[in-house]
Parts: structure tokens; sequence; C-alpha cells
């Protein structure tokens, strides 16, 4: 049988890996990877410079490629090295023995602990040397072959496909799985307006795209640029015009300080929310170990699906994620000590907590401060509410410390990251409500617009070191945060932000700190653009209650074989994708795959991998 694979990311090696170890001795079994960048995909290419500086968001030592007992459905796991066991015991022979490599990968590994974060150019050296090890497992009837070029178009030949590649060579498959990430797209109407605005006024104008990628050398030191958005990209793009040029944080007395190299650039940056994300809290967990929930468990959520009229709402699920989120965050005031209560009222606490109508009350009662037990999600997303004037900088600087602080607490005993880390956990709890249909089409759609910035603001920040590291930027006089309601438009001859409290900025260079939504009806991925010309890949269109279309932007797939869905819905057989152009018709895509955790990457790679075989 011969499949070809596109994405040499951990989506297309873990479909890989399942095939290898799970196909008979015997079985005739040819498996091409096909990608442009190098084993790992393009967010991990070791060859990237700055991957060797913009980290992974995960620890080492809950990064695996490896399938383990907890896959559910998985086939026959195949144990191996987790990130930082492989980072231990099998990187410096491996590097030693690829001087292609860079040497700074050599230095780097003698130095990485099981909690540290990552550069991503190490997660391409892992994968290349994972590749090389599932070589040395093959049978005499199985190959594996890498291809580093791009597929551009997959078309229909006899029992097979023809996967295009960017060179005019052609490969022939049987099967075909297309394991993609991130990709680039359209630029939106205000994208391409302020596009063609800095062309005419001779300015920069850097859209949404991967932070590696970003010609960041073009900014000049000393002058201003403004970013648009608080995520991720913004801190990779934060340090790569600050510390990559030359700058140096040190501790003084406890607190991080920024000495300036003269190359930086004066920062402007801002979004809508007006707030970066929370830190991630220092990482106390196992490798493996997940919170348990008590109040959000799937027996809780099945009878309100059935008091909600057989479907859940979304006020119905919020109400119940925020009462386990409080539960958590008042067992981390009772275990942090901060409660003031003595040990055997803080112990009968506990009890009483699990039996609670009201949390908060409850605690209240039993002695602690009103203040100390609020967990306010509405608080927590419009923290400037709390702005009653005075220098704003001041009041960021302030915020970005209570959230410093709250972080090196941990993630299972911080009052707030250790109850925001809970969200990484109950993530397949999220998904199966997702795929399971327990939301109406309505109730889905009030799910993605008001969960989605929850999740993204409490769950999925950078390290904490990030968050210091801006703090030390903004009192350098470096960064500025901007107020909510950030927004940039062309003006005069130059680019001229604004934010909520009418504070204005001029500069003649513009970030746009993000990566493009997966979207298939703007993807400029080429391949998806002639699957979707030839009809083989469509947009869900789902029925809301008034008769109205809702069409999402993923690409839909068949969620028990993954396979294509054309524009006459029927499967497009064995051509099979997984990943982030699903992300809407599946829920929270943007992971790497985690060691015991039954990791959906690893998970659903098995499940394709399953279906080929039982095919063959």
């Amino acid at each position: 049988m011969k499949i070809a694979i596109v994405g040499a990311g951990p989506r297309g090696l873990a479909v890989a890996e399942r095939l290898i170890s799970n196909a008979a001795r015997d079985a005739v079994l040819d498996v091409t990877i096909i990608d442009p960048y190098h084993l790992g995909g393009r967010v991990w290419d070791p060859f990237i410079p700055n991957n060797q500086v913009f980290l992974q968001n995960t620890v080492t030592e809950q990064v695996t490629l490896f399938s383990d007992e907890s896959l559910e459905n998985g086939g026959v796991p195949v144990l191996g090295p987790n990130l930082y066991q492989w980072i231990r015991d099998e990187a410096p022979a491996f590097l030693a023995a690829h001087p292609e490599i860079p040497a700074f990968y050599q230095d780097l590994v003698a130095r990485l602990g099981s909690n540290d974060f990552a550069p991503r150019g190490l997660m391409g050296v892992y994968a290349t040397w994972f590749f090389e090890w599932l070589q040395s497992r093959l049978s005499g009837r199985q190959q594996l072959t890498f291809v580093q070029e791009a597929a551009l178009d997959l078309t229909r030949d006899g029992d097979g496909y023809v996967v295009h590649l960017a060179d005019e060579t052609t490969i022939w498959a049987e099967q075909v799985v297309l394991g993609l990430g991130h990709g680039d797209n359209v630029l939106s109407a205000h994208e391409a307006a302020l596009a063609d605005f800095a062309h005419e006024h001779d300015l920069s104008y850097l859209p949404p795209m991967h932070p590696s990628e970003a010609p960041l050398d073009d900014v000049a030191a000393g002058e201003t640029v403004l970013i648009e958005g608080l995520g991720l990209s913004f801190f990779d793009y934060m340090y790569g015009l600050t510390a990559q040029r030359g700058g140096e944080f040190v501790r003084v007395d406890g607190q991080l300080e920024y000495r300036a190299s003269g190359q930086e650039p004066r920062i402007v940056a801002g979004s809508r929310s007006g707030f970066p994300l929370h830190a991630r809290g220092v990482n106390q967990k196992a490798v493996s170990e997940l919170y348990q929930a008590q109040f959000l468990t799937l027996p809780a959520l099945e009878a309100l699906r059935e008091l909600d009229g057989g479907h859940l709402t979304y006020a119905s699920f919020e109400k119940l994620l925020v009462k386990e989120m409080t539960y958590k965050h008042l067992l981390n005031v009772l275990d942090t000590g901060i409660s003031g209560l003595p040990f055997e009222q803080a112990e009968k606490l506990r009890v009483d907590l699990l039996t609670s109508g009201d949390l908060v009350a409850t605690a209240v009662a039993a002695g602690i401060d009103p203040a100390v037990a609020a967990f306010d999600l509405s608080a927590l997303m419009h923290p400037e509410r709390d702005f009653d004037g005075g220098d704003y900088q001041v009041f960021m600087l302030a915020y970005l410390q209570r959230d410093i602080d709250d972080a090196k607490q941990g993630n299972k005993l911080a009052p707030y990251a250790g109850a925001f880390d809970i969200l990484r956990d109950v993530r397949d709890r999220i998904r199966t409500l997702v795929e399971k249909a327990f939301f109406t089409v309505d109730e889905y759609q009030v799910f993605l617009t008001k969960f989605t910035p929850i999740n993204s603001l409490l769950s999925v920040g950078p390290p904490v070191d990030r968050i210091e590291q801006l703090a030390a930027l903004m009192r350098a006089g470096i960064v500025t945060l901007a107020a909510p309601g950030f927004g940039v438009q062309g003006r005069g001859d130059a680019f001229v932000a604004q934010d909520s409290l009418g504070q204005t900025w001029t500069a003649a260079t513009l970030l746009a700190a993000r990566l493009g939504k997966p979207d298939l009806a703007h993807t400029r991925n080429p391949l998806l653009v002639h699957l979707r010309e030839r009809g083989w890949a469509t947009t869900p269109v789902l029925r809301k209650k008034t008769g109205e279309d809702w069409r999402l932007s993923a690409v839909k797939i068949d969620r028990q074989t993954f396979e294509l869905i054309d524009a006459n819905n029927h499967i497009v057989p064995n051509v099979y994708l997984y990943g982030v152009p699903v992300e809407g018709w599946k829920w929270f895509t943007t992971v790497i795959p985690r060691p015991g955790v039954n990791t959906v990457i690893l998970r659903e790679g098995a499940w394709i991998a399953q279906t080929i075989l039982q095919r063959s």
C-alpha cells in the first residue's frame, strides 16, 4: 500500500508511526511524508533562525511524539522518550552525529530542564531524530521517505491519487493524509487597505504571518513601531525586536530589568481587549497529571442537557465551568494559606464546598475575605474597569505584576493561574460536547463567540518569563501598552493608532501580531485552494433556529473517519484531513502532543492510521 502524508509536523509523524508500528510485519507499506519545510514542519523547522529563540508554549517533559497506553483505540503503543527525556538521553549523541544541524542546539540541550520551555526549533530536531528512529523500525517490506517539497494539488488517478509537487514531480498513492497546521490567508479588506496605504506612502506593513518568518531586521533602531495584537505572536515580536538585537534582561534585587543595546525600536502595542494573555503558571504537574473535575463532569453536563430540553445551553455550560474554576481557586486560596482560616475550619470548608450551591458565599460564611474568595469571570475578562484615571502605564505594570506574582505560585497552587490551568486539562471534555452535538447550532455559535476569548486569555498564554520581560521593557521605556479599543488606520502619510482613552501614536511601521485564522474561503495554501475549486474541500453549513444558514470557515470532514466531504456531501474516499484547517468543525486543534493523557493529535492520528490499515 502506498500512502502519502502531507505535513511533516507532529500530525504527519503521528500517522506514520501508527502505520509502521501497527501494520503486519509482512505487509507491503510505502509511506512518503511531504513538506516544503524541514522535518517538524513550518512551526518547528530548526533551520529557521528565529525558531532558535522563539519558545514553545509547553514545558519539555509535557511534549512527546510517542504513543502510549493512554490512547483511546490507538493500537499497540510503542513507548519512547518525551522531549525532555530525549534531550537528556539521546540529543547529545544525535546532534554530534548531525553537524548539519546548527551548533546552537548542542549548547542548548546541555542546560534545558524538564520544566523549561524549549525553543521551537528543538522540536524540529526531535522530529528529525524521531523520523530516523521510525526508519530503523521498518521491516523488509516497509519504506518511509521524506520529500522536502510543497504539495500543490491532488488529483484522482485510477484507484488512487496523484500528489502534484512544486518541482513538477508527482507522487502516486492509494491513501492520502493531510496533516496540516496554520497556513496563510488572502488579506482581508482592512489588511489590504493597510498594505496599499503602506505601498503608496513608502511605509512598512507586516500583515499576519508566522512570526519566525517576519523580516524584523527591516524595523529600524529608534523608530516607533505599532504592533496590533497582544497574543502569543506579540511576545515573539517583542523578544525579536529587543533581546534578539543585543539587549539583555538582568535581575536586580529580585526584579527583572532590561539593559538596552541601542538597536531597539520604540514599541507601541495594543489590541481590542487591551490586555496580554495571562502568564502560564510555573509547572508543578507531573508529566501526565490532569486536574480531575468535581463539577464539570460528563454526567453533570448530560443532566444539564436534559434539563435544557435535550441540548446544552452555553449559559449552563459557562455557569458549571465557572463553578469548577471557582472551586479550584478556593482550594488554592486554602492551600497557599492566604485564606487566614485555622486548619480545622479550612478542612471543614473543603468538605462543604463539594455540596455548596454558591461556593463564594460558602467561603465567605466560613470567614474568608470576600475579595479573596471571589472568582469574577467578568472582571477577569474586563480588567480595564479597574482603571480610574492617572498614568495608564503604571496601571498596566501593576496589573502585570499581580499576574507574575500569581503565576509564580504554580499551576497547581496559584489562586488564579491554577484555576486557569484546569482549562487545559478539561479540553477533551469540551471537545466531546462539540463533537457529540450537546449544543444546538445557535448555542454552538454562542459558545465559539463567548468561550473562545475566555479560553485564549486565561489558558493559552506565554511562560511567566515573557510577562516579566514585557514589564521590564515597559519600565525601560521601550514598550508602551495601549488601552483597549486599539485600532490603526492610514492617515496623511503615516499609520495612526488610537485607543479608547484617546491616546494617539504615529508611526511608519505596523506589524499585525497574529496568525491567519483557519478559513477555507480565504486560504492561500495552493493545495487547499485546488481542493476547494474542485469541490473536494467544502465548508460546513449549519442551519440556525431562524432558518438562517451559518457557514463555518473550517474544512468539512467526516468526524469518524476524517475523510473530506465534498460539495455533493459525499465522502472523498481515502483522503483524510486533520489539524488546524478543521478548526470550528472540531474544537481547539492547536495543541502539541502530551504524554499519558490520550492527547488529541496522537489519538486522531492513530484512528486515521487504523482506518487506512483496515482498508489494506
